[in-house]
C-alpha cells in the first residue's frame, strides 16, 4: 500500500507533459523617454516603466527576449546624455534586471538621433549580438540577423533593420530570403519576424512613415513571409497594443499574417487612428486592441500540441507602473 501511494504521489506531482514541452520568449519595445515632459529621464530611456517590464516579464521566465527598438530617445537639446551613454545606460539596465537573459535588439527611428549612420549601434550592440551567435544578413553585419535558441532548434526568428541610409523604412529583401531559405532547409518549424516598423499603420503612423511609404517592397516582403510560412510579424514604433490580421485574396485560403504591434514598454502613448491609410488591396482585420497601457507580448511555444491545442500562442502582458 506504501508503495502504491508513493508512486500515486509521483505521478500527481510531476508535470503534464504540455507543461513539459511548452516555453515562452518575450517581445518589447519604445521605452523612449517623452522628450516634451516637464521631468524628463537624462538617460533617454523611460526607466521606471522599462525596469518593471523587465521584472514583469523575469517572472515567466521566457528563453530570450526580442527588442524592436527606440531603446532610447538619441541626441536632443532637452536630454542630458548623448546617444553614447544612453546605449550604455539601456544595456546596463537591461544586465541587472534580466542578467542572464539572451536579448535581441534592433534599431528604430529614434536610435538615428546623432548615430544616423549606426557607427555607434555597432559599437555598443554589434558584440551583445555576436555573445548570442546570430547569423547576420552579409550586407548589414550588426544590423539585421537571424537567430535560433540552442535549445529550441526548432524556432528561428529574424530581426529586421529598416533604417539603412540609403533604403529608410525598407528591409533587406535579398538577406531575408536568404535567411529564410536557411531557417527551412535546417527543419525550422516556426520562424518569427521582427522590426520596428509595420507594414500597415495600425494606429497612428502614417503610410510615409512606415514600410506602406514603399508598397512595392512592403508587398514583396509579405510574399516572402507567405512563401515560407511565417505567421507572426512583431513590430513597435506605435506607442500601443494592436494585433492586426492579414489576408489577400491572391493569398491560400488557410493563411493570413499577424501583425502584432506593441510599442508598450515605456514611450508616451499615442491616439489611435484605426487602420487608415493605402491598404493596396489587402483585408485588414483588428483583433485586438489597448490604448494607454504598457505591457510586452509573451509568446509561448507548444513543442507537444494535442488535439485543438495550439503550436504558438501570443499574449498581451499588462505593466502596471
Amino acid at each position: 500500500m506504501r508503495q502504491l501511494l508513493a508512486l500515486l504521489s509521483i505521478l500527481l506531482l510531476a508535470p503534464s507533459g504540455a507543461q513539459a514541452e511548452s516555453w515562452s520568449f518575450a517581445v518589447a519595445g519604445d521605452d523612449r523617454t517623452d522628450a516634451t515632459a516637464i521631468s524628463i529621464d537624462p538617460t533617454g530611456i523611460h526607466t521606471e516603466v522599462l525596469k518593471k517590464t523587465l521584472l514583469n516579464l523575469a517572472q515567466n521566465k521566457p528563453a530570450f527576449l526580442l527588442f524592436t527598438g527606440d531603446l532610447v530617445y538619441g541626441d536632443n537639446l532637452r536630454i542630458r546624455d548623448k546617444i553614447a551613454e544612453q546605449f550604455e545606460a539601456w544595456k546596463s539596465l537591461v544586465k541587472t534586471e534580466i542578467p542572464n537573459l539572451p536579448v535581441l535588439p534592433i534599431r528604430g527611428n529614434h536610435e538615428l538621433n546623432g548615430d544616423p549612420n549606426g557607427e555607434t549601434w555597432l559599437a555598443s550592440f554589434k558584440p551583445v549580438l555576436d555573445a548570442n551567435k546570430v547569423a547576420y544578413f552579409p550586407s548589414q553585419k550588426g544590423f539585421s540577423y537571424s537567430y535560433s535558441p540552442p535549445t529550441h532548434p526548432e524556432v528561428v526568428v529574424i530581426g529586421l533593420d529598416q533604417f539603412m541610409p540609403a533604403t529608410p523604412h525598407r528591409v533587406d529583401l535579398a538577406g531575408l530570403e536568404s535567411a529564410l531559405k536557411s531557417a527551412k532547409a535546417n527543419g525550422a518549424k516556426h520562424i518569427f519576424v521582427f522590426a520596428h516598423e509595420m507594414a500597415f499603420t495600425c494606429g497612428m503612423h502614417p503610410d510615409s512613415d512606415n514600410m506602406a511609404a514603399f508598397p512595392t517592397d512592403r508587398d514583396k516582403f509579405l510574399e516572402l513571409l507567405r512563401t515560407y510560412g511565417c505567421d507572426y510579424f512583431f513590430a513597435g514604433h506605435d506607442h500601443l497594443y494592436d494585433w492586426m490580421e492579414i489576408r489577400n485574396w491572391r493569398w491560400p485560403k488557410d493563411y493570413h499574417l499577424n501583425q502584432v504591434v506593441a510599442g508598450t514598454a515605456g514611450a508616451p502613448f499615442y491616439p489611435d487612428k484605426t487602420y487608415f491609410g493605402n491598404h493596396d488591396g489587402y483585408d485588414l482585420f483588428r483583433l485586438d486592441h489597448k490604448q494607454n497601457t504598457y505591457g510586452y507580448l509573451l509568446v509561448t511555444i507548444n513543442d507537444d500540441a494535442k488535439g485543438d491545442e495550439k503550436p504558438v500562442t501570443v499574449s498581451f502582458e499588462t505593466v502596471t507602473p
